[in-house]
């Protein structure tokens, strides 16, 4: 089976993934295979959260299995992590298109998978700056991905899109590259990267459009010094927003936003709960955390490109 890099891991899987970069002659971490049967009819799972879309519709259910745990997307997928998370398995219906299957894989169950691994992932864009790398948080939709992305034309280059893997040593956050693609809507695309672009769909039930390095978006594998991260405010407050406006954000405040923003497979787990919290409060301290609102006009990216290097060099 061949060997694909992402977030510093090698991956093994027996589905091709275009999206990822071979990775040969490395010890896989991480085992992907496809089911042919059906993994479970969930009487054997404990049913621990279900996520919902903004008009209530159940996304993801998850819940904890005797092996480890299913992580069920409505009608489309299922992955079972065993408890090791060394192996994923999958299964899908034979409707479900192999792009929503590869997109589900890297850009949902993963992340959750390296959290469950010990890993720090956060909910996250990020570019590497000529200061080190500026990393984006917020609620989808609230333009991280369009922000990051934007840095390119500034001949800066994206880290990651969605998964911010984020290692600690010494007191100090580095950022780890996860794949070089984002995902945009087709008209952020056609603005930022020019019309007539052949770009990939990134699932059946979504318009957003995959973009890689073909397409004009410049990307880092090299993993760098986080030396921002600013949490996006939300779509109604970006829309009354008349101006760049940055602030620090307090040690506990910088912690609640981080609890909110961080990938957890399993939110009952008390004692894996406690060790992510005291982590979580102890990287706080970093005087990393900033607020950014900004007014939601592609025209005033520029604008708002300037102020953020602006801050970041004032540290």
């Amino acid at each position: 089976m061949p060997t694909y890099s992402i977030c510093n891991i090698a991956l093994e899987s027996d589905l091709c993934l275009p999206e990822l970069e071979g990775a040969k002659g490395h010890t896989p971490g991480i085992r992907f295979l496809m089911s042919c049967t059906a993994l479970s009819d969930g009487e054997d799972c404990e049913w621990l959260h279900t996520w919902t879309l903004p008009d209530g519709t159940p996304w993801l259910t998850i819940g904890r299995q005797p092996r480890g745990y299913l992580l069920r997307f409505q009608a489309m997928v299922d992955f079972a992590v065993l408890r090791d998370a060394q192996e994923i398995l999958c299964y899908a219906p034979s409707d479900t298109p192999s792009e929503t299957i590869r997109h589900l894989l890297l850009d949902q169950v993963l992340p959750l998978v390296l959290s469950w691994r010990g890993q720090l992932v956060v909910h996250g864009s990020a570019v590497l700056t000529p200061e080190g790398t500026v990393a984006f948080v917020g609620d989808s939709g609230s333009g991280k991905s369009t922000l990051a992305s934007s840095f390119s034309g500034d001949g800066m280059a994206v880290l990651t899109d969605d998964c911010l893997l984020l290692e600690e040593d010494e007191g100090r956050l580095t950022a780890i590259p996860s794949y070089p693609g984002v995902r945009l809507w087709p008209n952020v695309a056609n603005t930022m990267l020019g019309k007539g672009r052949a770009l990939a769909e990134v699932a059946h039930y979504t318009e957003k459009q995959r973009v890689n390095g073909n397409a004009g978006i410049r990307f880092s594998d090299r993993p760098a010094k986080l030396r921002r991260m600013y949490f996006l405010a939300t779509a109604e407050e970006s829309e009354q927003a008349s101006h760049v406006r940055i602030r620090p954000l307090t040690s506990r405040d910088a912690v609640v936003e981080l609890v909110k923003y961080t990938f957890l497979i399993d939110v009952t787990d008390r004692r894996r709960l406690l060790r992510e919290f005291e982590r979580l409060s102890r990287v706080a301290t970093q005087p990393l955390f900033y607020r950014l609102s900004f007014p939601r006009d592609f025209s005033r990216l520029a604008e708002v490109r300037r102020a953020i290097l602006t801050n970041v060099g004032e540290s």
